[in-house]
């Protein structure tokens, strides 16, 4: 029945766009054009950069490196709150775990992307991106539903949304480039890092690193009923490093080939859950570890063929370490090791510049090795192709895809079945331009696809089940977006608005205890709706000032559908804000740039059954930063002063985990 709503509406939206004639092959060519070589440069000036957010056929957000500065971003978890329609969970601090999940769908449907490759926590199913830093970070980019880039691996439109983290690579024109930082803030927070790039002739080579220490002993507001003390989140010490070898060569057949090698590393302690009279225990430890190396090779053929072929070798181990259980004259020990062994071959053929196909293949092998008792060594084989087709004009957009999954679970105990998944899912998503003039466009979009459990869900008794089911999902997309024409003083204004409908079938949902032990719940079904918005906006007052304002608001109804016996029935998915939003006002000038900022939701349960006691207020914390440039020859020093949570907002945003309060954070950059 939905499939079928689902093509009525792409029917209607195809009749409303027919009549729109083709004139162009791309956007921007659609924009009356009077630039000639006497008006060159004048046009350079007073042209409007065209919001990627609005042409595309999904909603497709982007944070690029100036806008981390402009925004008056901190981390990544900073970034990824002025994202719509994104929940992040947050475990407070810098040595929080953080995961992000995408419209209601749960963590695991969101593929976060590094480098043009997915990376894999097969273990939970989530990555933690408290493992990543914005500093090296020259574009963070949210797409929900497909991908207007075809030219993709098939595992990553096999995900209701991906999160894209693209590194910094050498600046054009360069021969070497040395960024060096140091960061001091808060609560024993210390970080250095540098990126250093060398060319020679044909090749790139780069690497990159830091370092963090902090003690993250914040205060924090502790309420029982009517009393309330002052506590410290004591116990919460971490300390880790990030190295990463990056390659790039370009060759004479006019290929390109690349590769990257990273390694981290964080040792840090678990607090706990916050419980009244016993605020400052903590007896648990976390040691993280991750390798993984890349490489990629794309080559074109006869202007209208090209072929990427990928790999990938990825490696992780957990060690946590509970010193307040002892067995066997031993404090208890959970060790884990995940391997991933990942192939991806894509070919695009464009015969023209409005038409295009794509067909990925990718195969990668998983398996997970632990020193507890019930450990049966599961592996997991899996193939995925996709066959996609696109056509674009300057008026109209339409893609189409079809993915192919294939899951074939082992493991080494005889107690556990060998289980084999198969599935085709279709996808299909529209874009037109509704006006001649300008750019206010509409777009529909449709995607199926099915998540498999992680091996936490599936293989250990303390996570989940090994008879839970594979997610199947549905989400259907209706929106707008206009950019009005830059004139006088107003250089940009950009409003997307979108409105969507998600079902999922045999949801899985997470509950965490702490941030290493979860439990698992498996709903029947639940549905969602909800709606997205997002501002962007530019006043130029001259060459050197500017005011640069941009917002986010998103709406999510995530509701149970049960029998309307059981009291789950109809309740709001634990962990689920009905209302969030963030927003960033920068004043650009001369003198110190100035930026104050904000981000919050509305009240959350942590239970999916929303009794009261499981309330969790709502939140919106405001900061500010204060940032300047100097330039010394062809060299740039950039000092930047942060203070976040400025207001001392006492919150959470997982139960019995508390935010910090007011901090600061001073930064020294130089760039050779």
């Amino acid at each position: 029945m939905r499939i079928r709503t689902v093509i009525n509406y792409v029917g209607l939206f195809l009749l409303h766009v027919h009549y729109i004639e083709c004139a162009a092959h791309d956007v921007a060519d659609s924009i009356p054009n009077a630039i000639d070589h006497t008006t060159l440069e004048e046009a350079i000036v007073t042209a409007s950069k065209i919001d990627l957010s609005i042409t595309t056929s999904t909603p497709t957000f982007k944070i690029d490196e100036s806008q981390i500065l402009h925004k008056g971003i901190t981390d990544i978890s900073d970034a990824i709150h002025r994202l719509p329609g994104v929940n992040l969970r947050d475990y407070g601090g810098a040595g929080g775990l953080k995961t992000v999940s995408v419209r209601g769908f749960g963590a695991s449907h969101t593929a976060v992307i590094y480098d043009g490759l997915p990376l894999s926590d097969i273990q939970s199913g989530a990555i933690d991106l408290s493992r990543y830093s914005v500093d090296n970070i020259s574009s963070l980019q949210l797409v929900i539903g497909d991908n207007n880039d075809i030219f993709i691996p098939a595992r990553i439109g096999a995900s209701p949304a991906s999160l894209s983290i693209s590194t910094i690579e050498m600046k054009p024109g360069k021969k070497t480039t040395l960024t060096a930082r140091i960061k001091a803030g808060s609560f024993g927070y210390l970080g250095p890092s540098f990126d250093l790039f060398q060319n020679f002739k044909s090749t790139q080579i780069g690497i990159s690193g830091e370092l963090i220490r902090t003690d993250n002993n914040f205060p924090f507001t502790l309420k029982n009923g009517n009393l309330s003390t002052r506590e410290r989140r004591e116990y919460n010490k971490m300390n880790s490093g990030r190295l990463q070898l990056s390659v790039k060569g370009h060759l004479k057949s006019g290929g390109i080939i690349s590769g990257q090698i990273y390694y981290y590393d964080n040792d840090r302690e678990l607090p706990g859950p916050v419980i009244y009279y016993n605020v400052n225990d903590g007896h648990e430890k976390l040691r993280e570890r991750n390798f993984f190396s890349q490489a990629d090779y794309l080559q074109p053929f006869k202007g209208i063929w090209k072929l990427k072929v990928a790999t990938k070798f990825n490696w992780a181990s957990t060690f946590y370490t509970d010193y307040s259980i002892i067995r066997d004259d031993k404090f208890k020990e959970e060790i884990y090791f995940q391997r991933e062994y990942y192939t991806t071959a894509n070919l695009l053929f464009q015969p023209s510049g409005s038409f295009s196909m794509d067909y990925s293949a990718d195969y990668f092998f998983n398996n997970l090795n632990s020193n507890q008792a019930n450990d049966v060594r599961p592996r997991r084989n899996s193939l995925l192709q996709s066959i996609t087709a696109k056509y674009s004009s300057s008026r109209i957009t339409a893609l189409v895809r079809l993915i192919g999954s294939l899951y074939i679970d082992a493991a080494k105990s005889e107690i556990v079945e060998k289980k084999k998944y198969a599935r085709i899912s279709p996808s299909i998503s529209l874009s037109g331009k509704l006006l001649s003039e300008g750019l206010f466009f509409a777009r529909l979009s449709y995607k199926n696809i099915f998540r498999m459990p992680t091996f936490n869900e599936a293989y250990f008794n303390h996570f989940g089940s090994p008879d839970l089911k594979p997610e199947t999902t549905d989400q259907i997309n209706f929106g707008l977006s206009y950019q009005l024409p830059s004139f006088q003083i107003l250089s940009l204004l950009s409003v997307t608005g979108d409105i969507y409908r998600n079902w999922v079938k045999d949801r899985i949902v997470i509950v965490p205890y702490n941030m290493f032990v979860w439990t698992v719940t498996n709903l029947n079904n639940v549905s969602a709706i909800g709606s997205d918005v997002t501002l962007n906006s530019t006043l130029d007052f001259g060459k050197k000032q500017h005011l640069i304002l941009s917002g986010t608001w998103s709406y999510l109804r995530s509701k149970i559908n049960v029998k309307s016996s059981d009291n789950l029935y109809g309740k709001q998915v634990a962990y689920t804000p009905l209302n969030s939003g963030s927003f960033s006002l920068s004043y650009e000038n001369p003198w110190v740039n100035f930026v104050y900022h904000g981000q919050g939701s509305s009240a959350r349960y942590s239970q999916n059954s929303n009794i009261p006691q499981s309330r969790l207020e709502g939140y919106f914390e405001f900061g500010i930063t204060l940032w300047k440039q100097i330039m010394i020859k062809s060299h740039s020093l950039d000092f930047r002063f942060d203070v976040m949570n400025i207001l001392d907002k006492q919150y959470v945003i997982i139960a019995r985990y508390p935010m910090p309060g007011r901090s600061f954070m001073a930064t020294v950059k130089f760039e050779l």
